[in-house]
């Protein structure tokens, strides 16, 4: 509920402080007077565009501070909380702007973007103008229109989870197909590589080790020959190094006058060394096998080994490794295409939960659309079209894609007149037909508890007489449960109100400035008086007043 609103210099309102009656309040005054001037400048505290051209003439900047009370309020008190923002039932916005076009906004007393404020304004003021009814146009906004009458809450969070869980395994599906993805040649080639490289069978380091056995298999005789001579060398005979070191060793351990024991040491030390050395000369001999053909083996080998290596375009260092690669990305894809099967089959799954959900929200969106289609129709046929038909087309797009809000297409339709067949509003309605439709459907729609501030600009223009009146009615009506501005023209209409605001121009010094005062039940009596006479105010406009106050 709009408690109170502050304007400062802003068009024609120099500074203005008013408080509102929490159910229906009006607006009138002559043309001109400034009475829309209130709903621009509750506009820009809700974060609308801010215009340097409403910058009044008094001041350098506007300010505008909008004060709500949320305490039957959900839906603002919860946005309030979640973006941490919330002061218990009151609610306070602040905005300035000035020529420069620097604008500022508070929430609460915190700065807080337009964005967020205009996000937050959905749930406090609707504010239907003359020419808002395109609204209704959009079959969007008559899908939202007709969800908020129903009452399928829970089947919506549960079709909007589906699509989630649609989308989740999508993303899943991207994700594998570009970790990934190759052609079927292209899995083609790399089978073949591998099983080139399967058949060759190559051991790690064998290349290296074939290059070394070539070069021993090469020289093999000449090294056969250098190996057994130096074996003869180390030890066949009395001149070998074997012997020769024992000797010296005997010799120096009987000699007298000197301690040779430590070179004794050192030569037992190399004796040892010999030994091994023999012995190892002796393995290398018996290892190299001088036969022609083992080298044509091995020249075979590596011959093989380097075609298939120039075949796929890696070193033959590195085939081993390439056969340990292709096979670990071959089995990568095959564990992606059964994961793929996986989540194909889950898609599946995901897309028949879905289309259940969205036939079963289908099916109480055309239950609600009747109930609403019901409603609406005979609230028009109140507001001065007695041949209305009012109804709802509700269509399941089955093959559509899965959406949040299910696959209906939504199609308010109207037959103005008896005979006629229903067309979409788009086609038919004209502006007045509009407005009354429009103020059918808040009526219609409206909840139980006291939830926000509608406003109706001037959207009885059009209408006289017993319609008037009924809007008027209406507008009361829809008062009950929520609180209602209307800018009007029509006495019927502001007959109606609990409180009535005149807006007026006033001349007195430099500048034109608006006024708004609150009027007593004189007070009203006379501008109903002139709402319905002009300005010669007779016993008959007076009369005439008094009952529309009546009434009211």
């Amino acid at each position: 509920m709009l408690q109170s609103l502050y304007i400062k210099n802003f068009v024609l309102i120099e500074q203005l402080e008013i408080d509102f009656h929490p159910r229906m309040s009006v607006f009138t005054g002559e043309t001109g007077a400034g009475k829309s001037i209130i709903i621009g400048a509750l506009s820009m505290a809700l974060g609308n565009r801010a215009d340097t051209q409403a910058i009044g003439p008094f001041d350098e900047q506007s300010e505008i501070i909008a004060e709500f009370v949320i305490a039957n309020n959900p839906s603002a008190h919860d946005w309030l909380q979640e973006q941490d923002l919330l002061n218990g039932d009151e609610l306070i916005i602040r905005r300035t702007f000035n020529r420069q076009g620097r604008s500022k906004q508070w929430v609460n007393g915190r700065p807080t973007p337009s964005g967020m404020v205009k996000e937050l304004s959905q749930f406090l003021v609707q504010i239907h103008g003359q020419h808002d009814q395109i609204r209704l146009l959009k079959n969007q906004n008559q899908l939202q229109i007709l969800d908020q009458a129903g009452d399928f809450d829970l089947l919506l969070k549960q079709t909007q989870e589906a699509v989630k869980h649609i989308h989740a395994i999508e993303q899943q599906l991207e994700d594998l197909q570009a970790a990934g993805s190759m052609s079927h040649d292209q899995v083609q080639l790399l089978q073949y590589q591998f099983d080139e490289l399967e058949q060759l069978a190559l051991a790690d380091n064998e290349y290296e080790s074939l290059h070394q056995s070539l070069k021993t298999a090469a020289h093999a005789q000449e090294l056969t020959q250098n190996i057994d001579d130096s074996i003869q060398r180390l030890s066949a005979d009395d001149s070998s190094v074997e012997v020769q070191l024992g000797h010296i060793i005997n010799k120096l351990k009987l000699a007298k006058g000197h301690d040779f024991s430590v070179v004794c040491q050192m030569l037992e030390e190399s004796l040892i060394n010999v030994n091994e050395a023999q012995n190892e000369l002796q393995s290398v001999l018996e290892a190299i096998e001088n036969n022609p053909d083992d080298l044509q083996q091995i020249e075979s080998r590596i011959e093989q080994i380097s075609h298939i290596a120039r075949k796929q375009n890696v070193m033959p260092e590195l085939l081993f490794q390439q056969h340990q690669d292709l096979s670990e990305t071959l089995q990568t894809h095959a564990d992606l295409a059964i994961n793929q099967q996986k989540l194909n089959d889950d898609l599946d799954s995901a897309l028949n939960k879905y289309r259940s959900l969205a036939a079963k929200l289908s099916t109480q969106r055309k239950k609600s659309a009747q109930d609403l289609s019901n409603k609406i129709t005979t609230m028009i046929k109140q507001l001065g079209l007695p041949e209305a038909q009012f109804s709802i087309q509700v269509e399941l797009q089955d093959d559509a894609k899965p959406k949040m809000l299910g696959n209906d297409h939504i199609e308010f339709m109207i037959a103005a007149n008896k005979g006629q067949s229903a067309q979409p509003l788009n086609k038919t309605a004209s502006g007045g037909e509009l407005s009354r439709i429009s103020l059918a459907i808040e009526v219609s729609t409206q909840q139980d508890q006291l939830q926000q501030a509608f406003i109706f600009d001037e959207v009885d223009t059009g209408i006289g007489g017993a319609t008037a009146e009924k809007v008027g009615h209406i507008m009361q009506q829809l008062s009950n449960n929520n609180q209602v501005f209307a800018v009007t023209h029509l006495p019927q209409v502001a007959g109606h109100a609990h409180d009535h605001l005149l807006v007026s121009k006033s001349s007195q010094g430099k500048y034109t400035t608006s006024v708004i005062e609150h009027l007593s039940t004189e007070q009203r009596i006379q501008e109903l008086a002139r709402m319905s006479g002009g300005q010669n105010i007779t016993d008959a406009t007076l009369a005439q007043a008094k009952e529309f106050l009546k009434t009211g």
